[in-house]
């Protein structure tokens, strides 16, 4: 009996610890429930896939070719070369107007004016700036997760709050129902109290109600079910004002300017002159020999030189409108920072003022308790009414919960100033 005494405790324990809830899990499990997560594996995998295909440029490239022709005339000799052939007993045959030619080229790029090396880090910018707007993307989801987790914190005090004050109630519910053995108290008392008891469970109702409906959403969020009784860890109200700012836009903002470097880059590598070698093997009518018909083999081979100035007509416009763009995206951090600092400073004085104010919630609690258990002598000696004895309950009440809604208020504030500055 003991050891399952022992079993049963130390089961009941693992339970409590596996139901604790925090923020920093809820994050990461939302994090890694979102079905935009999924995009990170494509993203990654066609970056891989167009780098390879890059390195295959500086792969030596092979091509069959084969061409039939037909042409309104042919290479021949002036009459005055003719006479002399006949004065030489000689004889030229030259090609027919039909010409037929079948070939294999093989070629290596030696030198492509540094097109493959920018090619790959467009690729890597251009994947860098895909996982930043990811990355943006998942900061709004710990915005939602965030609000969510305070607002069932809230939820969790305001039901603590209402057990209290029903036990309050219930305690004087005792002590109105003594005095009216006394004479003291009357039954309208009695059933006022009993009143006051009913709206407590009613505010309870609704605010289980509320709890059940924002841990089905947030379960729903990180990818399992959360128990009712499941206890949310407070997490800590220490907060570094001195942090940078560390947001995702900023790192957007990044690799969009690098991306539209890195293109300005390549379009100086456009203009440079790419080298190859090359060899050529053929079989065809004519060959290289003009003045020998028939089909005969023949091999070219050498180094090839390729330099297209097109390029250099439309150059200074498209740098123009490359930094246009970077001037954009410099304009938008600016307009970013501006607003976001804006923020941040009305966050710091929100949190400073609900600082101020919990170093008065245990005095003004201390004294509501004070007025409380004057106010049940008073009952008790037949000085005060059970009506006044509610108002002075009431009030104690809505003094503990003040402090507990300043309490969440100022965690869920820091955190927030946390999220405004990525440091989570």
């Amino acid at each position: 009996m003991k050891k399952l005494v022992f079993l049963t405790i130390i089961l009941l324990s693992l339970f409590r610890l596996q139901a604790q809830v925090t923020l920093d899990d809820c994050q990461r499990k939302a994090r890694a429930n979102y079905p935009l997560i999924k995009q990170y594996e494509l993203i990654n995998a066609v970056k891989k896939y167009n780098i390879a295909q890059i390195h295959k440029a500086y792969l030596p490239q092979f091509s069959l070719g084969g061409r039939v022709t037909w042409q309104s005339d042919v290479t021949e000799f002036p009459e005055a070369f003719t006479g002399l052939l006949d004065l030489l007993d000689a004889s030229i045959t030259f090609p027919g107007q039909d010409q037929y030619l079948f070939s294999a080229e093989l070629s290596q790029t030696v030198w492509d004016g540094g097109i493959t090396t920018m090619q790959k880090k467009m690729v890597a910018a251009q994947h860098e700036v895909e996982q930043q707007n990811l990355e943006v993307t998942f900061y709004t989801l710990n915005e939602q997760i965030n609000q969510l987790f305070f607002s069932i914190l809230l939820l969790k005090e305001q039901l603590i709050q209402n057990v209290l004050l029903q036990e309050e109630l219930e305690r004087n519910q005792i002590l109105v129902a003594s005095y009216m053995e006394n004479g003291i108290a009357q039954q309208s008392d009695l059933d006022e109290i009993k009143v006051e008891i009913l709206s407590v469970q009613q505010r309870n109702i609704e605010i289980t109600t509320t709890k059940k409906s924002l841990l089905k959403v947030l379960g729903a969020f990180i990818g399992e079910k959360i128990p009712e009784e499941a206890t949310f860890v407070k997490p800590p109200a220490a907060l570094d004002t001195e942090k940078e700012i560390n947001r995702p836009e900023l790192k957007l903002f990044d690799s969009q300017v690098s991306l539209f470097r890195i293109q300005g880059e390549q379009l100086w590598s456009k203009g440079m002159p790419r080298v190859a070698l090359f060899a050529k093997g053929a079989y065809g009518n004519p060959g290289l020999n003009m003045f020998e018909s028939g089909f005969t083999p023949y091999f070219i081979g050498g180094v090839q030189l390729a330099w297209n100035f097109g390029g250099f007509y439309t150059n200074r416009d498209e740098k123009r409108l490359l930094e246009n763009q970077k001037s954009q995206v410099e304009v938008q951090r600016e307009v970013f920072l501006f607003n976001l600092n804006q923020e941040i400073s009305q966050k710091d004085d929100e949190i400073e003022k609900l600082r101020d104010l919990l170093q008065n919630d245990d005095e003004i609690i201390r004294l509501r308790e004070s007025v409380q258990r004057s106010s049940e002598v008073k009952v008790e000696s037949g000085t005060m009414s059970v009506s006044d004895l509610m108002r002075d309950i009431h009030a104690t009440a809505m003094a503990r919960q003040t402090k507990a809604w300043h309490e969440i208020q100022l965690l869920n504030a820091v955190w927030q100033r946390k999220l405004m500055t990525n440091d989570q």
